[in-house]
């Protein structure tokens, strides 16, 4: 199995399961040996979430918790006009949805794989991990 890259973008799904505690012990693994980056929007995004969606406002401290050990990027900051055009036409998905194109921006920014548990990323050119293959890859090492 090939291992993740040296960074590793953080989707708002992944962020959410390890707020309300479902992916704590990826986190840990993934942080010893990884650089973990995380998007402004991505962050926000996620605590609206728990906040309004779940109704779990007593989640938010975990998930500023987690937060803090990843680098914030800001996504303002990322050029996310490609991103959109290859999200728009991306395999897995094919509806159009471009919400996530800063994350895959991020990605090629940093050269970096994405842990996220949606399959919007296939055929956009970064590996994508979902939570349990990532503890596989990183158990291998």
């Amino acid at each position: 199995m090939r291992q993740p890259g040296w960074a590793i973008v953080i989707d708002s799904s992944v962020l959410i399961a390890m707020a309300l505690g479902r992916s704590s012990y990826a986190l840990v693994a993934a942080v010893k040996r990884h650089r973990l980056l995380v998007t402004d929007i991505a962050a926000a995004e996620s605590q609206k979430r728990i906040e309004l969606g779940l109704k779990a406002p007593e989640h938010v401290p975990d998930l500023r918790a987690a937060v803090a050990l990843m680098n914030m990027i800001p996504a303002a900051d990322l050029p996310t006009e490609h991103a959109k055009a290859v999200l728009r036409d991306a395999v897995a998905s094919r509806n159009g949805s471009v919400a996530d194109a800063h994350i895959l921006a991020c990605a090629w920014t940093f050269d970096a794989d994405i842990w996220s548990s949606d399959r919007d990323f296939a055929g956009t050119g970064v590996a994508s991990w979902s939570t349990a293959n990532l503890m596989r890859a990183l158990e291998q090492t």
